[in-house]
């Protein structure tokens, strides 16, 4: 029994350690490449230049990013604070809190330093804007619809109900983070959303 546990102890301890060593390769590469980004465009600067930077193979870089365009908004740290907003709702939340904690959860995990250069980033890079809101507003509504209706009878009313509250929140933050890239909010990301979000609350009391 004793020599079992410890097996699976070694097992789990080299998993962790395989997991941290990816991650570290993963931010070394985001680092290099923002950097460059910074120093010479995003337009002007090659995978083959940032896994240079990174000391990794452009193979590696594949590995971790299938695109450029991902080391700026594949943000697996945003993906994650989702899904943990996604499965505990919090008492007496109601439907629009509920969808907006998860899409601010989305928009301002990882890294805060990171993330502000990745925003700054997608501030001056229309196609990185564009990618953005594909890859942020493709599907979600999908998940929040599912959750919402998680553990209520799936009726028509009740569909369209949660369609009609995830699409409401998530245009609305579409249209705040639009704004705020745009440069035309003061302050951050998540203070452009709530203020948009108070927007809406406004809008539909009346």
């Amino acid at each position: 029994m004793g020599g079992s546990l410890t097996v699976v102890a070694a097992e789990g301890s080299e998993t962790g350690l395989r997991a941290r060593k990816r991650r570290r390769t993963q931010d070394t590469i985001t680092d290099c490449a923002l950097r460059l980004f910074e120093e010479k465009g995003y337009d002007a600067v090659t995978v083959e230049e940032i896994a240079d930077a990174a000391d990794v193979a452009p193979r590696t870089f594949y590995r971790y990013f299938p695109a450029k365009e991902d080391v700026v908004l594949g943000n697996p740290d945003g993906r994650a604070a989702t899904l943990a907003v996604l499965s505990h709702r919090h008492p007496g939340e109601t439907d629009s809190e509920f969808v907006a904690r998860a899409m601010l959860a989305a928009l301002t995990a990882g890294d805060p330093e990171r993330t502000a250069r990745s925003y700054r980033l997608i501030q001056s890079v229309p196609s990185l804007q564009a990618r953005m809101f594909r890859l942020m507003w493709g599907g979600d509504q999908e998940q929040f619809v599912d959750a919402l209706l998680d553990g209520t009878e799936r009726t028509r009313d009740a569909e369209l109900r949660a369609r009609v509250t995830a699409h409401a929140v998530t245009d609305t933050l579409r249209v705040a983070v639009t704004w705020w890239l745009q440069g035309n909010q003061t302050g951050t990301l998540a203070q452009a959303c709530r203020k948009a979000l108070s927007y809406l609350a406004e809008t539909v009391a009346r």
